[in-house]
């Protein structure tokens, strides 16, 4: 269906009058809640400084569930080194390539661990 000039203007006109009393009525509702939350505040004796001073809180998840606070991640020293190019393992997870490929050419993998020694002589 083809459609005139101005037929467009007319309806973008019609649009606009209609963004204009959306956001007109969105200001409206908006000043409504500040002057509720103002009066709340009043009848209870709170100040924006409060709020300020109460700073952010974490937010819980929704349905019931808690989220846990983040751990910080620790650094595991490593158990094994191979003597070939000094590369560690903590012996966490999978075994890297290099200690594969040594298991798998008959070395064991007690052979790699590192030892301290307390009490040197």
């Amino acid at each position: 269906m083809a459609r005139s000039y101005e037929a467009i203007k007319k309806q973008i006109a019609r649009l606009e009058a209609q963004a204009k009393a959306l956001e007109s009525a969105r200001d409206t509702k908006k000043v409504r809640a500040m002057e509720r939350v103002k009066a709340y505040m009043k009848k209870l004796g709170v100040s924006a400084q409060d709020l300020v001073a109460a700073g952010p809180r974490a937010k819980t998840a929704t349905k019931g569930r808690r989220r846990s606070a983040a751990k910080p991640k620790l650094t595991v020293a490593p158990k094994f080194r191979d003597p070939d190019s000094s590369a560690t393992w903590t012996g966490r997870g999978r075994p890297p390539v290099w200690l594969a490929q040594k298991i798998a050419q008959g070395a064991t993998k007690d052979q790699f661990l590192i030892t301290t020694n307390p009490n040197p002589a």
